[in-house]
């Protein structure tokens, strides 16, 4: 009997090791399907961000300096005072100074030098019985400087009288003699004024002769480029800010822009010149405190002018949350926190910072706070 036995235990324990077997093989070997199907990743999640309630401004950004404008040399043309061997210059001009009408520009020999507004030089000593346009923008800038009504363009008595008063009361005697007279290189009259006295070319010493300096407007300005595909968008009038490398943020209104804020041609381009092809704009800006502006004269200075603004708070979502579908209109994808999604029609509006104005369309619905997609990951 131990023999039957013993087939009997041996084939029992031949059919328990194969189940075994068969258990490992099913747990550890897969198919390729099964195999597959582990590898596949998961459903994507969808990335969202809030709907936002905000203002929205849209600025663009330009390069530019901080300079004076309107060089123009200043020149003596005439004699000071009595004619004589030597001109010196006894008093020196000063740079950075800004000269108004009747200011006295330098003296030569002990005499003054004063500036007044004309366009027409001085070019001939002016007395009694003179007369022509150098007379009568004399007589205009003494009676601008209270001293008289003086018309008619001839240098008559009460024109004398004033131009004896006006030397007086600057600290100088008129030129000796029976009739009061003006030597011609006494006064500099300058197209406008006031100005500023930018640079100094004489020194007291020197020979008081030819150009003594050179002129600017007396307020700073900044110029600018700003890139020609947003020139469409900048005018006179928009707001900006000066970003100064110290870190300080100036207030500043755009004053002209395109050839409007060119510089003046001093002298025209040579002849066959390649014509300006620069894909850039030109801009001039005024700050609204040019005394602080001035501080930074000849310094570069970052530019952002306002080109848009939302006017208060409005919805805003990102641009990337923007989808348009196959009939032309825009939409956002809204998820509820269920998961679920839904589309909402929008009106877009101010774009800036990579944000978008909406305005829910056609009976949808959209509050600050929704969250919109984005993306899936």
């Amino acid at each position: 009997m131990a023999g039957p036995r013993r087939v009997l235990a041996l084939v029992v324990g031949v059919a328990v090791a194969a189940g075994l077997v068969g258990w490992w093989v099913g747990t550890t070997v897969k198919s390729p399907a099964d195999a597959a199907a582990e590898h596949r990743p998961p459903p994507p999640s969808l990335i969202t961000v809030p709907v936002e309630k905000r203002a929205l401004t849209s600025t663009s950004v330009a390069q530019g300096s901080v300079v004076y404008t309107g060089e123009a040399s200043i020149t003596l043309t005439g004699v000071v005072g009595s004619a004589g061997p030597t001109q010196l210059v006894t008093k020196a001009p000063v740079a950075g100074t800004t000269l108004k009408s009747g200011d006295v520009l330098m003296e030569v020999s002990g005499r003054p030098v004063f500036v007044l507004p004309g366009p027409v030089p001085m070019y001939r000593t002016l007395g009694t019985a003179a007369k022509g346009d150098d007379v009568k923008q004399l007589q205009a800038a003494l009676s601008d400087l209270g001293f008289g009504r003086l018309r008619g363009g001839i240098f008559d008595a009460p024109t004398g009288t004033a131009v004896k008063t006006w030397y007086e009361r600057a600290g100088y005697p008129v030129q000796p003699g029976e009739e009061v007279t003006i030597p011609s290189g006494e006064v500099v009259f300058l197209p406008t004024l006031p100005v500023r006295l930018d640079s100094v070319a004489v020194k007291a010493g020197a020979q008081a002769t030819g150009q003594v300096g050179t002129t600017t407007d007396p307020t700073v300005v900044v110029r600018a480029t700003l890139p020609s595909a947003d020139a469409g968008l900048v005018h006179p009038g928009l707001a900006a800010v000066l970003r100064m490398a110290d870190g300080a943020a100036l207030p500043a209104t755009v004053e002209a822009a395109g050839k409007d804020a060119a510089p003046p041609v001093v002298e025209p381009p040579p002849s066959g010149a390649p014509p300006d092809t620069s894909n850039t704009t030109r801009l001039r800006l005024v700050a609204q405190d040019p005394a602080a502006l001035a501080a930074y004269a000849g310094q570069s200075v970052k530019i952002e002018v306002e080109v848009g603004s939302s006017g208060g708070e409005v919805l805003v979502v990102p641009v990337a949350a923007v989808t348009t579908k196959a009939d032309g209109k825009a939409r956002v994808r809204v998820q509820a926190a269920d998961g679920s999604v839904r589309d909402v029609p929008v009106v877009l509006g101010l774009t800036a910072l990579g944000l978008v104005k909406v305005d829910p369309a056609d009976g949808g619905v959209l509050v600050a706070g929704d969250r919109v997609v984005v993306g899936a990951s």
